[in-house]
């Protein structure tokens, strides 16, 4: 999927309590195809929702200083309280285009593990 603004993505920083300190101006921004149903959007609910496990995702970028900045930036959008859901799904669909080469196969994460619902590991 074509983006645009792919600078200011993730430039935000992550905020102590959930939420990025520049959701707002993504929000507005967010190129019109992640306004509607994408697979890049649903996978990012289905770990909103449900929680879930990112070890088979394929970055775009190996450097794991670059993923972890990334990963820090897509943790905080989802756990905002300060955007409607519609643009917190968007975005998070547009962060993820970007991260990643391909929208992953949802895996959840095992009870047996120890993991609450909606948790992202």
């Amino acid at each position: 999927m074509k983006t645009t603004n792919v600078e200011a993505l993730f430039s935000g920083n992550a905020e102590w309590l959930g939420g990025l300190s520049n959701e707002a101006e993504l929000a507005r921004n967010c190129p019109a195809e992640f306004k509607q149903d994408n697979p890049w959007s649903d996978y990012a609910m289905q770990l909103f929702f449900r929680g879930g496990k990112l070890t088979n995702w394929k970055w775009r970028n190996t450097d794991q200083g670059h993923q972890r900045h990334q990963l820090a930036c897509f943790r905080g959008l989802i756990s905002t309280f300060g955007l409607k859901h519609e643009d917190k799904e968007a975005v998070a669909g547009w962060m993820l285009s970007v991260m990643l080469t391909e929208v992953p196969k949802y895996e959840a994460l095992a009870k047996a593990e120890g993991h609450e619902p909606g948790e992202v590991k």
